[in-house]
């Protein structure tokens, strides 16, 4: 009797037993394997993690938003003939345009095609905002920053006349912020202070297009009489266009500058914008730029050398916070006490970070580049 008893014990074990493997299998592991995907898909949203500098990811941050995806707006009926006129007189491809029907109808699938070239906003993106204002001081550790407003000949003699200031001290490097810059069609300004920073009379970009005969820009001379290992950050974003994308490259391509920041709105060339009947603004390629080595900037965004992942929105908000709260104090950007950190995690308490001292948003790109460039100074020996 007992050894029944004994076999029906292991029989319902030995099911029980099976049961569990084949729920775990069946049901938990999917959902295991799922997180762990899900986790490894999101890590790329991280800060860079950038070698030889003290920035690194925080594991213990909010993951930034991603962009949304723009809207890319469509010509109506009301638009069509108005449109159709200015592709024919103005638009750097209006020759190819000569043997094409353009009707309301095919406007949609020209506008796809020349996604870069031609586009339509609710607003004005190449006027120059009043608002925005030069910003030029030191940072720590003896960084220069400067947030031209323009090109002008009047920018360039303010920054020169407070050169010799900046680098009363040991200057460890120059950070250029051309995120936002609107006035996309001032090229000569834009070689212009390429010259500050490059060898002189070396070729700089070159522009043609349907109304514009072929012109190379050459750098003049230089001035600030920097070392070519000098350090050198530009700051770009998705609204970095026209001038400023052909100064970037030419500054990465002709000096020792690193990009960084987000990818450029890829408008490398002249353009014109005209505000339509209906009140919308259509922008239109007339010319390309392209680089000394060949490259067309007209279609290519720049990919910058370290990519900040920060939400459209967050950097905005942080560009425009320089002007209220100060440059330094955007810059800052509080890391958490990871020894404390550590310490509550191993006690099991919360792992919340306390709010900043400081409530002005925190411009990631600009604190990385002023990182990057302190640990080039670090790496030199605090040359």
């Amino acid at each position: 009797m007992r050894t029944i008893f004994n076999i029906l014990l292991l029989t319902v074990v030995s099911f029980i037993a099976g049961a569990a493997v084949t729920w775990f299998c069946l049901v938990e592991y999917p959902k295991i394997s799922g997180a762990a995907k899900t986790v490894a898909d999101h890590e790329t949203w991280l800060p860079p993690r950038i070698p030889g500098t003290v920035l690194e990811p925080d594991p213990y941050a909010d993951t930034p938003a991603a962009d949304a995806p723009e809207k890319i707006l469509s010509p109506s009926a009301d638009e069509a003939g108005e449109i159709i006129d200015l592709l024919r007189t103005q638009f750097i491809d209006a020759a190819a345009l000569i043997s094409q029907q353009l009707s309301p109808e095919t406007l949609n699938g020209l506008f796809a095609k020349n996604g870069d070239k031609a586009k339509l906003s609710v607003s004005a993106v190449m006027t120059p905002d009043p608002q925005v204002k030069t910003i030029l001081q030191t940072l720590p550790p003896n960084l220069a920053y400067w947030r031209p407003a323009d090109f002008s000949q009047k920018e360039l003699d303010n920054f020169l006349r407070q050169w010799d200031t900046l680098t009363a001290g040991d200057l460890h490097g120059l950070i250029i912020d051309l995120r936002n810059f609107r006035d996309g069609n001032d090229l000569q300004g834009a070689a212009m202070l390429a010259g500050l920073l490059v060898p002189s009379q070396d070729v700089l970009f070159t522009v043609e297009g349907l109304n514009f005969p072929q012109q190379v820009f050459r750098a003049q001379h230089q001035p600030l009489g920097l070392k070519q290992d000098f350090p050198l950050a530009v700051l770009v974003n998705q609204a970095t266009r026209g001038a400023a994308e052909a100064l970037a490259f030419t500054l990465k391509q002709k000096g020792t500058a690193l990009i960084i920041g987000k990818k450029t709105a890829g408008e490398g060339g002249l353009f014109t914008e005209t505000k339509l009947n209906s009140g919308r603004y259509l922008r239109l390629a007339t010319a390309r730029i392209t680089g000394a080595d060949g490259t067309d900037l007209l279609g290519t965004p720049l990919t910058p050398d370290i990519s900040v992942n920060v939400s459209a929105q967050s950097d905005d908000e942080a560009w425009q916070g320089a002007y209220h709260y100060g440059i330094a104090s955007v810059t800052a950007v509080s890391l958490p006490d990871r020894a404390a950190l550590k310490e509550r995690e191993d006690l099991d308490l919360p792992l919340d970070n306390p709010p900043p001292s400081v409530q002005a948003p925190h411009d990631l790109i600009l604190s990385a580049a002023a990182d990057v460039l302190a640990g080039i100074t670090l790496n030199r020996g605090g040359r």
